[in-house]
């Protein structure tokens, strides 16, 4: 599994990993077809650091597994923006008469974080169980609140990443490559996030050692060994 100072360069030890960014910043290109593909391909390099393997996922279109994530996304904008477009609706209707535009301000401010923030619980939640664990808000609040040091990690290290993929545009064609290089990063800190923390982790029992070194096996109590 890849440690938390590695997330940002552990790809280079693939060495085909040029060649898998490359072709997926390609994809990328294609309309709402390449966010999807790159979603997927984000799942899958999840998926392999799990598992223990330090492989970039190859490059293709991965739409069955990137479209449950592009969905919950889509949901999740949508939920969070409706209270954004009442608070702007009676903004118009009163004229004025509250201070409405200001509340809409930093309610949108929030709402941005708060998307932030979800990006990885909600992440792992559609790749484990599917497109209705990723809504299940409740599992995912839970989640957030039995790793509330790991979210603001996750969270810090999501900001980053886009703030590398928005760099990109500096330069216009640079763009799809720091985007899919920010999307390795992400779904790298989603697996360092979905992992059992120690208190989570069955207790390691050590086996008894006789003195000639091997194991003694359990019986039950009044119960004698056979001659």
């Amino acid at each position: 599994m890849v440690r938390l100072p590695e997330i940002f360069f552990w790809m280079s030890e693939d060495e085909r990993w040029r060649y898998k960014f490359v072709f997926q910043a390609l994809i990328l290109l294609v309309p709402v077809v390449g966010l999807v593909a790159l979603l997927g391909w984000m799942m899958i390099i999840c998926d392999n650091l799990l598992a223990g393997r330090q492989d970039v996922a190859p490059s293709g279109f991965h739409l069955r597994r990137g479209v449950k994530l592009f969905a919950a996304g889509i949901v999740y904008w949508v939920g969070l923006g409706i209270p954004l477009s009442g608070l702007h609706v009676a903004e118009t209707l009163w004229n004025g008469a509250l201070p409405l535009r200001a509340v809409a301000t930093v309610y949108n401010d929030l709402a941005l974080l708060f998307y932030v923030v979800l990006i990885v619980p909600v992440f792992v939640a559609t790749d484990r169980e599917g497109f209705l664990a990723g809504l299940n808000v409740v599992h995912v609040v839970v989640s957030i609140l039995r790793r509330p040091l790991r979210t603001v990690v996750a969270t810090l290290v999501v900001l980053i990443s886009v703030v590398i993929a928005i760099l990109g545009f500096a330069l216009i064609v640079t763009a799809p490559f720091t985007i899919t290089y920010a999307a390795s990063v992400i779904a790298t800190i989603a697996a360092w996030w979905s992992l059992p923390s120690r208190r989570d982790q069955p207790e390691r029992v050590e086996p008894q050692v006789t003195a000639t070194g091997a194991p003694v096996p359990f019986r039950p109590p009044g119960v004698e060994p056979e001659a």
